[in-house]
């Protein structure tokens, strides 16, 4: 499964239509989803725990009640659960949109393609900079780089993941171009809300 799962990723970055395709003769493919996005959001509560370690908080204000210089300690414990509630609600927007259309999909044909879309991106973006960069430029409110940088930082993978998206739903939905860019709009929506009512 996890050998799945690496050479998907890989496939899912140089050839994502391929890597769509291929996805949907996998009859474990919401299993493999589920664990590709299970592993990223383990390795960003590890990440979170780094943050907290080395003494960062916050940079806005959080919605939950959780004082800031604990906040990162917290999200380690809260990362994995809210990563799998945005997998699954973000391919729940997407399927039943597409469902208004068509009958012939189930919630796990989209699921599996969701996982990749989501972590894939985020990965490069958050993950590797948050985790290897941050840590070493001081101890002080997140970001601990220049606001444009950050403006980049999130505005990269959103437009990646929303165009995986599209792709997804353009193979597994058979969709055409404005239904397809609806869902990479819905979908990136949702993980938008979630990002900035919980993560930081």
């Amino acid at each position: 499964m996890f050998a799945k799962i690496f050479t998907y990723s890989w496939h899912w970055i140089v050839k994502p239509g391929q890597a769509t395709e291929n996805l949907l003769y996998e009859d474990k493919r919401a299993q493999i989803g589920f664990w590709t996005i299970l592993i990223f959001a383990f390795l960003y509560s590890i990440t979170a725990l780094i943050l907290w370690l080395t003494g960062f908080q916050p940079f806005f204000k959080t919605v939950l009640p959780i004082p800031d210089e604990s906040y990162y300690l917290w999200q380690t414990f809260f990362t994995i659960p809210w990563g799998i509630a945005t997998w699954f609600l973000t391919g729940a927007v997407i399927h039943l949109w597409n469902r208004i259309f068509t009958k012939q999909r189930r919630l796990s044909d989209i699921l599996g393609h969701i996982g990749y879309a989501f972590a894939i991106p985020w990965f490069f973006f958050t993950w590797l900079p948050e985790t290897f960069v941050a840590p070493f430029l001081g101890q002080w409110g997140f970001p601990p780089w220049p606001m444009w940088i950050e403006f980049i930082r999130i505005i990269i993978p959103a437009v990646w993941m929303g165009t995986l998206f599209y792709i997804a739903v353009y193979k597994v939905y058979e969709a055409r171009w404005l239904r397809s860019l609806t869902s990479a709009f819905l979908g990136t929506a949702v993980l938008v809300v979630m990002f900035f009512l919980f993560l930081r």
